[in-house]
């Protein structure tokens, strides 16, 4: 079995990679491919996945309550809310339910904000939030003619089959000066490489994430496409409750003992794979050119 690099996006095409493992969470035919320096990891052949109408993996496992209560939002806020412009224009683009731009919105009042998001499931939590103004895609929105100080994906560019064309759609609505916020799941992810837990590995990799990316793969692909890196933040997500479930039961979700137990050193246990780089998620922020 060998993967074809030509459906890869350019520079990582030129890697080489070999096979990480057969079958993932939700298809055995679907194979992981890894490359040589460890910091990008492809599925093959690629999933054809419909986004609108997507459930995400939470919502089949029944984990929608762990998600929500694990704090994600707020603490993706606490990093990034100095990067929102106060005053400027703020698009997300994959805005799901718009939980993310309420809280924004509520810290950072002044700006303006818009949301692109296909999924029509959603769309009620959305439509009642009279500030937000909506595209069903980028080129409703570039046609519009309204260009945005801030474009920002969170877990959004894994889906992406084509990186490049997307970031140059991306790049076309980003007014002079603008910045590209990105936030991926990261293959560096501690319960992956730090305790190399062989449960976690089968979970992790899933139809819905054709690429996984890490900081330095992730880099590399926006400075090709003509962006420049000016803000890496390694973000832990998920913590010590989180990960000695997984190392004592294998599975995800929360453990109530885990939480009573270790609670009051959970930040302090975030911090430090944080101040590695040994994290579940990275988060990007770039410039044109």
């Amino acid at each position: 079995m060998t993967l074809d690099p030509a459906r890869l996006t350019r520079p990582l095409d030129q890697d080489t990679y070999t096979l990480l493992r057969s079958g993932v969470q939700d298809d055995p035919q679907i194979n992981v491919y890894i490359n040589e320096q460890g910091d990008f990891a492809v599925l093959d052949p690629m999933p054809v996945m419909d986004y609108a109408a997507y459930e995400r993996r939470s919502e089949k496992l029944g984990l929608q309550a762990y998600a929500k209560n694990s704090g994600g939002l707020e603490a993706r806020l606490q990093k990034v809310q100095h990067l929102i412009p106060d005053g400027g224009g703020v698009l997300e683009i994959g805005a799901a339910n718009a939980a993310f731009l309420e809280l924004a919105q509520n810290a950072v009042p002044a700006s303006r904000y818009a949301a692109i998001e296909p999924d029509q499931n959603t769309r009620p939590d959305r439509d009642r939030l009279s500030w937000l103004t909506q595209y069903d895609g980028i080129e409703e929105a570039r046609a519009g003619g309204e260009r945005f100080d801030l474009v920002m994906l969170f877990h959004v560019f894994e889906h992406i089959p084509e990186p490049d064309v997307f970031l140059a759609e991306a790049r076309s609505l980003l007014a002079e000066g603008g910045s590209l916020l990105i936030e991926v799941p990261c293959l560096h992810d501690p319960l992956l490489t730090l305790y190399e837990n062989a449960d976690y590995q089968a979970f992790y990799f899933q139809r819905q994430h054709p690429f996984v990316y890490s900081a330095p793969s992730l880099e590399r692909v926006l400075k090709h496409s003509g962006f420049v890196v000016r803000t890496s933040i390694p973000h832990q997500r998920y913590g010590i409750e989180n990960h000695l479930q997984w190392l004592s039961a294998g599975k995800p979700g929360g453990n109530a003992r885990f939480r009573e137990l270790f609670g009051t050193t959970d930040l302090a246990y975030r911090a430090a794979l944080e101040a590695q780089g040994t994290t579940d998620t990275i988060i990007i922020e770039a410039v044109a050119a």
